[in-house]
């Protein structure tokens, strides 16, 4: 006799169980963190197992897909606490806004610096940290802790409008340094470095940037509906 298992895990329920988990204070960024981590993921693949019965398609199909969520929840927060990163080569913060804050014309220097002595990774970051650190000290972006570089790039866009995909290219590469196993290329930290160059010498579009927040505010209202507009 076949004995019915537990009922399927959905997986969205999985998700937030395993994202309310990670929020409690007690699991911080210490150097136990990416133990217990690995050990939630463990535990939850071993629930998942134990409740498949081999005789459903739809449980086995559910298992799959938990275990793709669970691997993308572990490396969005191993990315944003840092601990995915190469270390061994890459000899700068990451953090757009990290310590000591150091001037735009500073950070490109430091660019240029690494660029020539072959420190591509470094210049790559470098430069992007140079290019945002000018974007916030001319207000045209307002930098917030844990900012990634994309959200940088989305926000810098509105007042760059034509510089959209260089900004998407620079970031692309910046993720390459910062988080990769892969080298950024010469060309790529030059560019990146060029653009943060261009960028502190060009007038933004103001109209345009100007224009996007307030769609963007629109759209916020929009989705609220009338209740829960004030």
């Amino acid at each position: 006799m076949i004995t019915a298992g537990p009922p399927p895990v959905d997986p969205d329920e999985a998700r937030s169980r395993l994202l309310d988990e990670l929020s409690k204070s007690e699991y911080d960024d210490s150097p136990g963190f990416l133990q217990w981590l690995l050990g939630v993921i463990e535990q939850w693949l071993v629930d998942v197992v134990d409740g498949i019965d081999g005789t459903s398609t739809t449980q086995a199909v559910l298992a799959v897909l938990l275990i793709g969520v669970l691997m993308a929840v572990a490396v969005l927060v191993l990315r944003r606490t840092g601990l995915i990163r190469r270390n061994p080569s890459l000899a700068v913060a990451p953090e757009l806004d990290a310590d000591p804050v150091r001037s735009a014309p500073e950070l490109r220097t430091a660019s240029r610096d690494a660029i020539a002595a072959g420190r591509t990774d470094d210049g790559t970051v470098l430069a992007l940290r140079a290019l945002v650190r000018d974007l916030e000290v001319r207000t045209l972006l307002d930098v917030s802790a844990g900012m990634t570089a994309h959200e940088a790039a989305a926000r810098a866009s509105r007042a760059y409008p034509d510089l959209r995909g260089r900004l998407l290219r620079g970031v692309d590469a910046f993720d390459t340094a910062a988080y990769s196993h892969r080298a950024t290329t010469e060309k790529q930290a030059d560019d990146l470095l060029r653009l943060a160059d261009y960028i502190a010498e060009s007038a933004p579009d103001l109209v345009a940037a100007e224009t996007d927040g307030t769609s963007a505010a629109d759209d916020e209202a929009a989705e609220a509906g009338p209740g829960e507009r004030s």
